[in-house]
């Protein structure tokens, strides 16, 4: 079965909440409710998407904060938290990206991302 990747992405980021957040982003979050949860929802995303043609990409943004998301090799981007950038007008720093696979070792998925994914019922 195909996984729609639009309510996908939107079941995520309506389970992101502060708990899954590192600390240093939690003041900004209270007023930009994606902000700091790329890494989470990236990975999320990717462990749950059937399509195993994305892979992660991240970069620095104009913070100096690393972004993460998901493109392929034809340049097609998911991004689960790109709103954060355009609430205060900026874009996403997929220009400098670079492919690049999680902070685990490979297969190994993040206990806040197996936090996430236990909210979506899929752990």
């Amino acid at each position: 079965m195909k996984v729609n990747v639009n309510k996908l992405i939107k079941k995520i980021q309506n389970n992101l909440t502060p708990d899954l957040l590192k600390k240093e982003y939690r003041k900004i979050n209270k007023t930009n409710k994606l902000y700091g949860h790329c890494f989470v929802a990236t990975e999320t995303l990717y462990y749950l998407l059937k399509d195993k043609s994305f892979f992660p990409y991240y970069s620095k943004d104009y913070k100096n904060i690393t972004h993460w998301w998901l493109q392929n090799d034809e340049g097609k981007i998911l991004d689960v938290t790109k709103e954060q950038y355009l609430r205060v007008n900026k874009k996403p720093p997929y220009n400098k990206g670079k492919r690049h696979h999680f902070l685990q070792k490979p297969g190994v998925i993040s206990n806040r991302t197996k936090i996430l994914m236990k909210r979506l019922k899929v752990v």
